[in-house]
């Protein structure tokens, strides 16, 4: 069962610190107490960071090991990942290489220093067409599959060690400062400019979730993996309502008080669109 605990400050590693939830999700632990580092990668643009105390990992499990034992790291946030909704030939070296190597070596590091957890962070588009709570595998694309593959790396580490492992789903979320090229910024755009949207029929359901309650949900899980309390290997970040396209924008509008100019159908509905985003236990 969850419950409230006893607030402890926890010496945490954040993968992915420069991305939306990153830059969120790293001040606010440091507000709730907690001790941040950052892992990045060479190649990491180090803006955004809300924390000195940065590893730059450069493909040396030892030495990571060695940094997770000297800094006494608790657990590990893994919110590293390469997001592409349709693929490339080319790009799927880079696709395994960020969503499933990235995750092993860390763990791989994370079980040689005895850190007690590791919170993985995957989506609910692991979940296409699949039954409510059902937890049925089956991806929307190859993102989806990547997110996978490393879950299934990591029941090796779960079998052969003491680490608590456990995977936060997101749908799509949503907040301030947010740059990604998401529905809220198209429709922000088009409401500025007047421009005409060519978009679907509007007929899929979304689920939006703040990014007030994603930070909510990584902190509750971040202190149940800290516990040693029973835990579900996942949970989804949910705003419990699904709403169409077509009524996103038209509360948008009533909102904003605008009008989008959006030509619906210009578009025909993507390969494997999700019409129903997948339900999942909350934690």
């Amino acid at each position: 069962m969850i419950h409230p605990f006893n607030r402890e400050s926890m010496n945490i590693l954040i993968t992915g610190a420069t991305g939306f939830i990153g830059r969120n999700l790293t001040p606010f632990l440091i507000k709730e107490g907690h001790n941040i580092h950052a892992l990045i990668r060479p190649t990491t643009k180090p803006d955004f960071l809300f924390t000195d105390k940065v590893v730059v990992f450069e493909d040396d499990i030892p030495a990571l090991a060695d940094y997770l034992k000297s800094n006494r790291i608790d657990g590990i946030i893994h919110l590293a990942t390469l997001y592409l909704n349709t693929h490339r030939p080319e790009q799927i070296a880079e696709l395994v290489k960020s969503n499933v190597y990235l995750g092993t070596a860390i763990l791989e590091a994370a079980v040689a220093a005895n850190v007690k957890w590791f919170l993985n962070t995957g989506t609910i588009w692991q979940n296409f067409n699949a039954p409510a709570y059902s937890k049925q595998y089956c991806p929307v694309n190859l993102y989806a599959a990547s997110k996978q593959a490393f879950v299934d790396m990591a029941k090796y580490y779960v079998e052969m060690s003491d680490i608590r492992f456990a995977t936060l789903k997101l749908c799509d979320t949503y907040g301030e400062n947010d740059t990604r090229k998401k529905i809220y910024s198209l429709f922000e755009q088009i409401a500025k400019t007047g421009e005409t949207l060519d978009m679907s029929p509007g007929e899929q359901k979304m689920d939006l979730v703040h990014i007030s309650k994603v930070l909510d949900s990584f902190l509750k899980l971040t202190e149940l993996l800290h516990s040693d309390d029973e835990f579900e290997d996942e949970y989804v970040v949910s705003s419990g309502q699904h709403r169409t396209l077509k009524e996103i924008a038209e509360q948008y509008e009533i909102a904003h008080n605008v009008k989008l100019n959006i030509n619906w159908g210009g578009k025909p509905y993507r390969d494997r669109e999700v019409m129903e985003p997948y339900i999942g236990k909350e934690i």
